[in-house]
């Protein structure tokens, strides 16, 4: 951990904490987390937090009791979170606003609140570097926080078996692409095994296929999830702005086989860590080339994972936590 010494003043992490997978509040309750040792951190949720997080020590803002961030820094998990006439009252000396949707007038609306209702120049932080490049505003990129070492107990060499896709998110039509269940059915005609956690509402339109798993989201831990693929495949309805399980599935020495549009895309090498993709027949080419031939399996997945502790590792983490100390 860092060398720095303990920080006297609060870090106040605030997000919209009612959905237990969500990637933007899953981060930044884990980046308050690892700074706990260093400086005291509270989490506050604008509506009632879910219990997974409440458990976690989250509180709900009352203004109408006193009860909402006072002093020190607050972090600001994304411009969907509403701020409220206490931050009048807040007292702080630092505002750091995450920015990981892609909503420019969102964020210079709060970007305007804040100055004129805390007095303070907010401070951006950026999902991505293409995040940051869509608007050009001056700030530093974060990647989603996360603690690499359950995936990095991950063996890169799979067992022998069916080669198996597959890939995790939120249990919401937006997080897929209406081109997947074509794909998906002709992986499983071809001889792959699919899991996908998170997609149970693809069931109605994919129907039971032999070889094709749908689970809810949080059926089972991350780690044991990623374990059980060969392949991470990912894209969304849109652009996601950086997508913190694919970092996940590269931690666990995952080939991933993405779209090219992510934000994610601007941090990996195409052939080298990841295959990125813009078309259909581009996927299904690249799952072909990958479907029979572990080796190129292996060396994607060796370099996926050596890219992962490139971007988040201890030295990256390290970097991070000393932007929260000053």
């Amino acid at each position: 951990m860092t060398k720095a010494p303990p920080h006297t003043e609060p870090l106040h992490i605030l997000g919209r904490f009612d959905d237990p997978f969500t990637g933007a509040e899953l981060g930044r309750l884990a980046l308050g987390e690892a700074l706990a040792p260093l400086r005291p951190v509270q989490a506050w949720s604008t509506v009632p937090p879910h219990p997974l997080f409440a458990a976690r020590g989250v509180r709900c803002i009352r203004p109408e009791a006193g009860e909402f961030p006072r002093g020190g820094m607050l972090l600001v998990t994304g411009v969907h979170v509403v701020l409220g006439p206490w931050l009048a009252d807040a007292g702080l000396r630092r505002v750091a606003l995450h920015y990981n949707l892609p909503d420019h007038r969102r964020l210079f609306e709060r970007m305007a609140q804040i100055r004129a209702v805390a007095g303070l120049e907010p401070e951006l932080v950026f999902v991505s570097p293409a995040m940051q490049a869509s608007v050009g505003l001056p700030g530093r990129v974060e990647l989603s926080w996360m603690e690499l070492s359950p995936f990095l107990a991950i063996p890169v060499r799979r067992p022998t078996r069916a080669p198996t896709l597959g890939r995790h998110s939120r249990d919401v039509l937006e997080k897929h692409h209406v081109h997947d269940v074509p794909l998906y059915r002709q992986l499983v005609a071809s001889g792959w095994r699919v899991r996908l956690m998170g997609a149970t509402c693809l069931l109605e339109t994919l129907g039971a296929l032999p070889g094709l798993e749908c689970l809810p989201s949080g059926a089972e831990p991350v780690a044991d999830f990623l374990a059980s693929l060969d392949v991470f495949f990912y894209r969304t309805t849109w652009a996601e702005p950086s997508a913190r399980v694919v970092f996940e599935a590269m931690a666990s020495g995952l080939p991933l086989v993405a779209h090219g549009s992510g934000g994610y895309a601007s941090s990996l090498k195409h052939g080298h860590d990841a295959v990125l993709f813009q078309t259909q027949e581009q996927a299904i080419q690249a799952l072909t080339g990958l479907q029979d031939n572990s080796a190129l399996r292996m060396a994607l997945g060796e370099n996926a994972r050596q890219r992962a502790i490139h971007l988040q590792g201890d030295a990256a983490n390290q970097a991070v936590l000393r932007n929260y100390l000053g």
